[in-house]
């Protein structure tokens, strides 16, 4: 249908259309006249992403994810906080509001948790786009009543957030005062068995006794080197004191031997001399034969005392050798025993330093859960308080009439190509020439409204296009 035909319809069926928008547009107009009116209140909370945690010291990483600020909706929307809201103002107190849950529930479920219901219901909460703000409304019909209900979610979130960090610090507080005691205890223990084996084994200062003995130990093991070589060299010259007689290097090395050996020496040259210028049996030769039996003996005797002498020396090596094995050795058990119980004495420190290590970090852990649990302030503010509105947010009475005016306008002109869809008529000459596939000759203007007579000439109009061929019936 082209707009030529819709405005033909419309000027023919003005009245229905005029009835109509009227009806529809009245109604809305009344509608909107009597509904009632609404007051809608604002509050706003800011949240603090940036700055660190007094505490912690440091700006948790959940914090400036995006679901960070969906939750704190979500917390504000939550049957937790409108609880509290109805607590804080004392709603479940009130007479009339009881009397509408009786009427409403007829007394079944909790009268408070109606009352959040119904306080979440008008209750609306939105985020900033692009800040870390939080707008708070709520809608009633009692502008003070709206400011008021707005101001106590905004307190009832700000006392829940802080009551949502604290609690688990308490708890978590209450699991380290119980912990802390059993290491505490596990701590005394092990200094005591620390200290009790430090008295029972004379342990001062460990690392510094050990030093000193592990330093006597090797200034033995030279001294036990040195020795065995002494002793050594020592029996090397035994054997070949004893082996070689006078030919051993001692023996040779002896002054009062070598001045025997010189003296026999000569003696036996005079001797010979004498044996062949006076003969054996002259007194001199016999006086001399008895001085070379003499040196003889003593060159004997000095020999057999330098060579025991050797064997004493040796006797005294290998003496004092063993004497330093033996040291030795019982240095190296005193050592050996030093280290053992020093090894226990560390292992008993180890379990001190863990059972402080323990301690410590506990502690520390209850110190911190202990301040988080005496937190007073979240990281969420009240950035704006509502006051009570003077002017409705509802019902918007522009909006609706316009809204309302457009409404009628389409419920008028829809009624009426409805009714000219069931009562189908010809109204203009287009629609004519298509349904008769002719052209129009002539067309006579309605007589509905009077004319001066002047103008008869005028009511009859031939049309200016062409006569259509007549169809030829040959």
């Amino acid at each position: 249908m082209t707009f030529s035909q819709i405005f033909a319809v419309l000027r023919a069926r003005w009245m229905v259309a005029l009835a109509a928008f009227a009806l529809v547009f009245g109604a809305v107009a009344i509608i909107t006249l009597l509904m009632p009116k609404s007051y809608t209140a604002n509050a706003s909370v800011i949240l603090d992403v940036k700055n660190a945690d007094p505490i912690a010291g440091m700006v948790s990483p959940s914090i400036a994810s995006p679901a960070y600020l969906m939750t704190q909706v979500d917390v504000i929307m939550s049957n937790r906080v409108a609880m509290k809201v109805v607590r804080t103002l004392r709603l479940n107190e009130n007479p009339d509001m009881r009397a509408k849950w009786m009427e409403s529930t007829k007394g079944t479920g909790s009268f408070e948790g109606w009352l959040a219901n119904v306080l979440r219901s008008n209750l609306e909460a939105r985020p900033s786009r692009g800040s870390n703000v939080i707008y708070v409304s709520y809608q009633a019909a009692d502008p003070g009543f709206a400011s008021a209900i707005a101001n106590a979610f905004v307190q009832a979130y700000l006392d829940t957030t802080l009551e949502l960090r604290t609690s688990p610090a308490k708890q978590s507080k209450d699991f380290f005062e119980a912990n802390i005691r059993t290491l505490r205890a596990a701590l005394e223990k092990a200094q005591s068995r620390l200290s009790a084996y430090q008295q029972s084994q004379g342990i001062l200062v460990t690392d510094a006794r050990i030093d000193v003995e592990t330093a006597r130990l090797n200034e033995l093991s030279s001294q036990l080197v040195i020795m065995q070589s002494a002793a050594a060299d020592s029996g090397s010259r035994q054997a070949a004191a004893n082996a070689q007689g006078d030919r051993s290097p001692d023996v040779m090395a002896s002054p009062l031997v070598a001045s025997l050996k010189a003296d026999l020496v000569r003696q036996q040259t005079s001797l010979e001399q004498l044996t062949t210028r006076l003969g054996e049996e002259h007194p001199q030769v016999v006086e001399l034969k008895t001085g070379i039996a003499e040196t003889a003996r003593k060159l004997d005797a000095e020999i057999k005392r330098v060579t025991s002498s050797v064997g004493v020396g040796n006797a005294v090596n290998v003496s004092r050798m063993n004497q330093v094995r033996a040291a030795l050795d019982e240095q190296r058990a005193k050592v050996m025993r030093m280290k053992a119980v020093r090894d226990e004495a560390a292992i008993m420190e180890r379990d001190v330093d863990n059972a402080q290590r323990a301690y410590d970090g506990v502690l520390a852990r209850m110190n911190n859960s202990n301040l988080e649990s005496q937190a007073n302030q979240a990281n969420v503010s009240a950035l704006e308080n509502a006051t009570p509105p003077s002017l409705p947010s509802s019902p918007r009475i522009f909006l609706n009439l316009a809204m309302g005016l457009m409404g009628a306008a389409a419920v008028a002109l829809a009624l009426v190509l409805l009714i000219e869809r069931l009562d189908r008529r010809l109204r203009t000459v287009g629609e004519v020439e298509q349904l008769l596939q002719h052209g129009v000759i002539g067309a006579i203007p309605s007589f509905k409204k009077r004319r001066p007579s002047a103008d008869v000439s005028q009511r009859f109009q031939l049309e200016s296009a062409p006569l259509p061929a007549l169809p030829n019936k040959a």
